[in-house]
């Protein structure tokens, strides 16, 4: 990897991190984005988006709710679609470096945003002040900060790194590779699961069933089994649109006879 390339992905690790502060919701760290970015950098544009297509379906249910910290999956899905871009490998390698890379880099963000705790106390004075300017300040040199930790971090890990990552992902003995196999396998179901686990509601399975049956079959001639599943899945609908409607039918209160009357 030359330098020029280590330094750009450097740059996609660190706006992945951004995203969400200073980009919006932008989706810049979602692996299918960053695995698109650093196939376009290392010249494998195809094997970047298969293996951020992979992360995604992985980390597609993993999400920070309450006081719990998210991983870092623009990290770790930066660094794991380099890693197999570079080795020549497929997913089970991504993902091999791409998890403790991302638990990895959200602890060092948790020690990162509580050294800003200081910061915070000044920004606090300067807007007591009136000093919108000064929290503006403060402002961007958090930001500032924040982005030359994961650019030096993932720049300098890609580059001096290259070597050792290659020499790991080779000294990985064939019962190991055929076990991350079958965890690159499993791993997208389990993000699904915890996908379903945040939105799936009852009333929503047969619109689930719906849109699996057409994706489940696209290539291969439909079974009794699909049909069988879409034709109760409409007839779910329908029932619960009619019951729907009932309800409200119900509650509208029947109008007086002597509505109209003094």
């Amino acid at each position: 990897m030359t330098l020029l390339q280590a330094v750009l992905i450097g740059c996609v690790a660190a706006l992945a991190r951004l995203e969400g502060d200073w980009l919006g919701e932008c989706k810049m760290r979602e692996p299918i984005v960053t695995g698109f970015l650093v196939g376009l950098i290392l010249g494998d544009l195809q094997t970047g988006l298969v293996v951020g297509a992979a992360l995604q379906l992985m980390w597609m249910g993993a999400t920070g709710i309450g006081p719990t910290a998210q991983l870092d999956i623009g990290t770790g899905g930066t660094i794991g679609a380099a890693v197999a871009i570079m080795t020549h490998t497929g997913s089970e390698s991504a993902i091999l470096f791409a998890v403790p890379v991302a638990v990895i880099m959200q602890f060092l963000d948790t020690l990162l945003l509580s050294s800003y705790s200081g910061l915070m106390l000044i920004a606090d004075r300067k807007a007591e002040a009136l000093d919108f300017k000064g929290v503006n300040r403060i402002h961007y040199l958090c930001g500032i900060l924040t982005f030359l930790l994961y650019f030096s971090l993932t720049t300098l890990a890609m580059y001096f790194g290259n070597s050792t990552m290659e020499a790991i992902v080779k000294g990985i003995p064939d019962w190991a590779n055929a076990g991350l196999h079958g965890v690159a396998a499993l791993l997208p179901c389990l993000g699904f699961a915890l996908l379903l686990n945040i939105i799936m509601e009852k009333k929503l399975i047969p619109y689930f069933v719906l849109g699996f049956i057409p994706a489940a079959f696209i290539g291969f001639d439909i079974s009794m089994v699909g049909i069988a599943a879409i034709a109760i899945s409409l007839a779910a609908i329908i029932y619960m649109v009619n019951s729907n409607t009932m309800k409200s039918v119900q509650a509208v209160p029947a109008s007086s006879d002597n509505e109209w009357e003094d």
